[in-house]
């Protein structure tokens, strides 16, 4: 066994030399180690390893100066948008949107200057903005949450909060605003307020079909508004607001753009607001699906009310419905019924067949062509011509239209606007459905006669039955009077058009009276007669076609055509009931009282004074001892005995008492200038026509 000798502390460690360094003079052999380095190779590899790094670091160098001339020098896209967003931004003002008048001078449409509040939110923090929206979103009745939300889109510099703010909320907002803005800085300049205008409609539901409809953002929607919106539309301005570093307006001008023009149309406020009464009353009392009547006048073609219902009140867009925004007046068709008998007799005796007194076989009732019968509802056997339109008699227009042939039939009732576009300068005219002459049978030629198989519009009806009214002359109808420019100087006024002669003015002036018939006793439209006032017209009752389910079993379509006063023909007016479901479906009872409240307030309206001849008997003893209450409105009115109502002319210029007062005969004498403060009669006597009225002024 093997022991390690004792450690020597003073012996020395042996020289371990690196291996395969060759030391010679170590004894019997030479041992190999590594040879070592030169210091010269070693100084030469620093220095190129020196001479890279430097010249990465030049290059880096080189690359960083060249980028920074490239950006002082020369302009970078990405860049000088980032500048533009935040030193400048493009602002857009819109003309004020010009108004829709009526004739008689009172607004329709027009635009309000309301105030909306608006965030930059690329100056808000995540936090500002929920601060914001907490403290704002309480006065402005807003949710908080949503607020905070799109006021953390920091993306956006034009984040709508509120629109159309009373100038009192707008100043509650601002003072909130700036007693919070030593804590929050940044919320000095990120909040402010944009002046805009909103579309506004005094009479509400009043001709809103008519009129149209302005979204928010100001894109005409519907109706005049959309077909007039170049004229209406105002000036759109572009220009750049300037903002320094910290956001503070640099630009101080505020430019204007231009407003738009102003629409003078012929409607008159105040025969619209009878006509939507009417029709109202309809509704209430028949339960129909849809109304319209049309008040035309009969020399110029120009239309003084159109109303629809259903109707919408165009101020709250929130409700708006598409069958709501249609005119159907003039856009819907429907097959007429017996309302088109008096056009085919109309021409029947402009080519000379017949006369009014002319005896026509009716057949007592029923009469046979071809493979189908057509029939009559009041049975009779050889009556006039003038008896044929009095008790509506099918079989007297279909051997009529016989008589004309289908050719010269269909020519003419197109001559008086059917099948065709009624005028290019009304928005939404429909053409209605019309046979070609040459493709027509028997059968079909005798419907048409009484309204089957043809298709018309309102608007179409009252246009033909103003024809006969102006003794055979058809108007253009037309429903925009004048176009004027800001200063309100007219730049474009429209004139009465002649469309063309229909039937000579005796054939028109007898189907006129032929007419008057109708309205007097034993004729089918009593109820349209007004006490006082020759009228005539005539009833009719369809059925009504459903789209994919032929003829309607239960539905039917009731109107009334008639023109008023029927003596000295002005006003042509024209109500059609669809689908009546409470009472009697006949023209002669949903439509007819209709049209005698029409006629009789526009008459009243227009000044037309009643035939005493004509006026009911009433013993002077019944007449109120005391006298109406006077007008709410400064406006003439008619009591049951013929009497004017003196109108209530307090506080009135003089040029809106003459307004008032005239065209009913009245010998009306002013004293003094200014306001009225007097008037004799006083307010809701009876005035009999060419009474002197003293009007004081002061």
């Amino acid at each position: 066994m093997k022991h390690s000798p004792p450690h020597d502390p003073n012996k020395k460690k042996p020289t371990r030399w690196p291996k395969g360094l060759h030391v010679p003079g170590l004894g019997g052999s030479d041992r190999q180690v590594a040879a070592i380095e030169p210091d010269g190779k070693i100084r030469s590899r620093s220095a190129a390893r020196t001479r890279m790094l430097g010249g990465l670091l030049t290059i880096g160098m080189l690359t960083l100066g060249v980028r920074s001339a490239t950006l002082m020098m020369f302009a970078d896209p990405q860049l000088e948008s980032k500048a533009r967003t935040q030193f400048k931004s493009a602002i857009e003002i819109h003309g004020r949107r010009g108004d829709i008048l009526s004739q008689d001078g009172e607004f329709l449409a027009t635009s309000v200057e309301v105030n909306s509040l608006h965030a930059d939110a690329s100056k808000l923090s995540q936090d500002t903005a929920a601060v914001l929206a907490e403290a704002v979103a309480p006065l402005l009745g807003l949710k908080v949450a949503p607020l905070t939300k799109r006021l953390r889109m920091q993306h956006r510099q034009d984040v709508i909060i509120a629109r159309d703010l009373l100038p009192t909320k707008v100043t509650e907002v601002r003072k909130r605003i700036r007693d919070m803005t030593k804590e929050h800085p940044s919320l000095s300049n990120a909040v402010f307020v944009r002046k805009e205008y909103r579309r506004f409609y005094p009479s509400q539901k009043d001709a809103a079909p008519v009129l149209g409809v302005v979204a928010r953002n100001g894109t005409p929607l519907a109706g005049l508004e959309r077909a007039l919106d170049r004229e209406l539309h105002g000036e759109t301005y572009k220009y750049v607001q300037w903002r320094d570093r910290k956001g503070r307006k640099v630009t101080t001008d505020s430019p204007q753009a231009h407003p738009g023009n102003d629409v003078v149309l012929t409607i008159d406020r105040r025969i619209q607001r009878i006509t939507e009464v009417a029709l109202d009353n309809v509704m209430e009392r028949t339960e129909a699906k849809a109304a319209q009547a049309v008040v035309m006048d009969v020399r110029t073609g120009e239309i003084l009310a159109m109303a629809n219902r259903p109707t919408h009140n165009p101020n709250n867009l929130r409700t708006l419905t598409r069958s709501a925004l249609r005119n159907s007046s003039v856009s819907d068709t429907f097959e007429p019924g017996s309302v088109f008998k008096p056009f085919v007799v109309a021409a029947a005796i402009d080519q000379g067949l017949v006369q009014a007194d002319t005896i026509i076989d009716c057949e007592e009732g029923a009469w046979r062509i071809g493979r189908a019968t057509i029939h009559d509802d009041h049975a009779k056997g050889r009556i006039s011509v003038a008896d044929v339109v009095k008790f509506s008699s099918n079989i007297g227009s279909a051997k009529l239209a016989f008589r004309l042939g289908a050719s010269r039939t269909l020519q003419s009732l197109k001559d008086f606007g059917f099948g065709r576009i009624s005028s290019q300068n009304i928005p939404g005219s429909a053409a209605g459905f019309l046979r070609k002459p040459d493709r027509i049978k028997p059968i079909e030629l005798a419907t048409t006669a009484y309204g089957h198989g043809v298709n018309a519009s309102v608007l179409q009806l009252t246009s033909a039955t103003a024809a006969l009214g102006n003794d055979g002359i058809r108007m253009k109808p037309m429903l925009v009077k004048e176009v004027r420019n800001p200063s309100g100087v007219a730049i474009r006024i429209s004139q009465p058009e002649v469309d063309r002669r229909v039937v000579s003015p005796a054939a028109a002036r007898a189907v006129v009276d032929m007419l008057v018939s109708v309205t007097q006793p034993g004729g089918t439209g009593t109820r349209a007669a007004v006490d006082g006032y020759l009228v005539g017209g005539k009833t009719g009752t369809a059925w009504k076609y459903v789209e994919g389910q032929g003829y309607s079993s239960v539905e039917r379509v009731g109107s009334f055509v008639g023109l008023a006063p029927a003596d000295v023909p002005k006003l042509a007016i024209v109500v059609s009931v669809d689908s009546p479901q409470k009472g009697s479906k006949y023209g002669g009872i949903v439509a007819a009282p209709a049209f005698a409240e029409i006629a009789a307030g526009a008459m009243r309206r227009l000044g037309i004074l009643p035939n005493p001849n004509l006026l009911e008997v009433e013993d002077a003893e019944t007449e109120p001892t005391t006298p109406p209450p006077p007008s709410v409105d400064p406006q003439l009115r008619w009591n049951d005995y013929g009497k004017l109502i003196a109108p209530d002319l307090a506080g009135l210029s003089m040029r809106d008492a003459l307004v008032t007062l005239q065209g009913a005969g009245l010998g009306i004498r002013f004293q003094g200038t200014g306001r009225v403060i007097r008037q004799d009669p006083k307010p809701g006597r009876s005035i009999r026509p060419g009474h002197p009225v003293e009007v004081t002024l002061q």
